[in-house]
């Protein structure tokens, strides 16, 4: 039998999004059923102030086996590949090999993220995406005394 267990809405913070998607990954998990999709962990973390990383890891996968999209402030990133391979003797024996893989994963951008100049890059099987955070600077509020307006009116 398999157990839900439900998290907490202040689970560090997620978004909705992140929290279906860990809510997901449970699931098949606890099912031990072997499927061809899967929902690869994702590391979200910034270099710096001005980048959000995402990087996950995607082994098997080549650049033309991924898209990813972003719309309405979300990046979306699918991969899907497949593979056959044909084992035929001349005894009669024939064997084909058929592998295929994907998996689809959804991450909520942050305000003032630069869509136009977001980066990708593949290397050994592990996929970095650079998203350019654009952060204004924060304006400081000065806070005057209740008391000054009352010597202020009195003069």
């Amino acid at each position: 039998m398999m157990d839900i267990i439900r998290r907490p809405s202040s689970s560090l913070g997620l978004s909705t999004f992140e929290e279906f998607d860990r809510l997901l990954d449970d699931f098949w998990k606890s099912t031990g059923l072997p499927t061809g999709f899967s929902m690869p962990s994702v590391d979200i973390y910034s270099e710096d102030d001005k980048h959000m990383v995402v990087e996950m890891q995607a082994p098997g996968f080549s650049e033309d086996d991924i898209e990813i999209n972003v719309r309405n402030g979300v990046l979306e990133i699918k991969g899907e590949t497949a593979s056959k391979q044909k084992d035929d003797d001349k005894k009669r024996n024939y064997l084909m090999r058929e592998s295929r893989a994907s998996f689809a994963r959804r991450v909520v951008l942050p305000e003032g993220a630069n869509a136009d100049n977001i980066e990708a890059e593949l290397d050994k099987g592990i996929l970095k995406i650079k998203v350019p955070v654009e952060r204004p600077e924060a304006k400081r509020i000065s806070i005057s005394s209740g008391n000054s307006k009352e010597l202020a009116a009195k003069s």
